[in-house]
């Protein structure tokens, strides 16, 4: 934490009494006896795989999730006591020196969350190995899961953040610019992440978990591959696609996805689908093109505002560019 933007518990404390009154006057679920039947929605993917995009523009616009108690919001960042002296050092600066501030209080919302049964909305980077302790948590509280996990190869992501961040920093918006390095971290912790919220999936009756893809073999929207809701017999079952929906099948994978497990089962069924897309590599003339052209048109993006934009963002977006122009 910087120095010059200290804060405290008490700071914490008072950012969430602000908050309570909006976000815990909601209706909490229960079920035909009265007794609490709390349910938690999850999206997960690495950095850039358009978490927030796929909640705010498909999921949160269902208006099915309208009474759960949202962890993060970008403007609980305005919390922070010394929120107005950081304005002046722009988004990127904002964002930085708010985080610890941001990760405290979403702490503290989410366990009062928890303890009091609402439902809950949670994104996850996958960037902190911890975050595996999360099902166990909320299957001791009597959740239900619902899990939307985006799958995206680590260099398209990396692209997408790079991308995000210079659209920021020529909007001044909160924001940072993200490592390739730092999503390979998150890729590594992705296998116990996911195995955990899986393994309480298959133990909770009516939890579920639905695998998307999103890359330039998509247009770059999360396409919905499979969705599978465990049964009362407890057992993984793959679903049919939703009257409005279609599942998305990617070119030059054979075989069509599906998470299928029953308790017996001992190898996991969702990461290993999950790594098959992760890892495989935009080999496909046209991908690589339009790769190539996203590269290029925020590489322009860059230049226009160079003396903001960090050296780092010029030689990998460079590097990336060069990759993909050549064979």
């Amino acid at each position: 934490m910087s120095q010059r933007h200290t804060f405290t518990a008490e700071d914490v404390a008072t950012a969430f009494e602000s908050l309570e009154p909006l976000l815990f006057s909601r209706k909490r679920r229960t079920d035909a006896q009265g007794n609490p039947a709390p349910k938690m929605l999850v999206v997960a993917g690495a950095e850039g795989s358009g978490k927030t995009y796929l909640l705010n523009n498909s999921l949160l616009a269902s208006r099915r999730y309208d009474d759960y108690v949202s962890l993060y919001d970008p403007a609980y960042r305005k919390l922070h006591p010394q929120y107005e002296q950081m304005k002046a050092g722009g988004g990127r600066y904002v964002y930085a020196h708010t985080e610890q501030f941001i990760w405290q209080l979403g702490g503290k919302l989410f366990e009062h969350a928890l303890a009091n049964h609402y439902d809950i909305i949670m994104e996850t980077a996958l960037d902190d190995a911890a975050f595996a302790d999360v099902p166990a948590l909320a299957l001791q509280a009597g959740y239900q899961l619902e899990l939307h996990l985006i799958a995206c190869q680590k260099e398209f992501g990396h692209w997408n953040t790079l991308e995000r961040g210079v659209k920021s920093v020529a909007e001044d918006q909160l924001e940072r610019f993200v490592s390739l390095s730092k999503i390979e971290v998150s890729q590594a912790n992705a296998a116990r992440i996911i195995d955990a919220f899986e393994a309480a999936c298959l133990v909770s009756p009516g939890s579920q978990i639905s695998l998307y893809q999103r890359g330039m073999e998509t247009d770059r929207e999360s396409r919905l591959l499979c969705r599978s809701v465990c049964s009362t017999a407890l057992q993984l079952v793959p679903q049919a696609a939703g009257a409005d929906e279609a599942y998305f099948q990617p070119p030059h994978i054979e075989g069509r996805f599906e998470i299928r497990r029953t308790s017996l089962d001992q190898v996991p069924s969702t990461y290993p689908q999950y790594f098959q897309l992760v890892h495989t590599g935009m080999v496909d003339d046209q991908v690589r093109s339009n790769m190539l052209k996203a590269c290029c048109a925020t590489l322009g993006k860059a230049q226009a505002l160079s003396e903001r934009i960090p050296a780092d963002v010029f030689r990998e977006l460079s590097l990336y560019v060069l990759k993909y122009l050549h064979p």
